[in-house]
């Protein structure tokens, strides 16, 4: 089977809902025991984003809808 024609099923996205969530605040918890403008914490900034966005994208697809990206969320393209 092609990877494009491949679906996921309910249980997998709550699966990795359920990861990102975790991995969202463990980022966030970092960012708040590193300083404020060093390189770790600038690191930080766009995982914390990704991760943001990832959740969106997980809940969309649960949803059954389809993700649009806002402006400025330039995909691989």
């Amino acid at each position: 089977m092609q990877r494009s024609k491949r679906s996921l099923s309910p249980g997998k996205i709550e699966e990795m809902q359920r990861e990102v969530k975790d991995f969202e605040w463990k980022v966030r918890r970092w960012a708040a025991e590193v300083p404020i403008a060093g390189a770790v914490y600038i690191g930080l900034d766009p995982l914390n984003h990704a991760l943001g966005l990832m959740t969106r994208i997980l809940n969309v697809e649960k949803d059954g809808q389809g993700f649009e990206r806002r402006y400025g969320e330039g995909g691989i393209e």
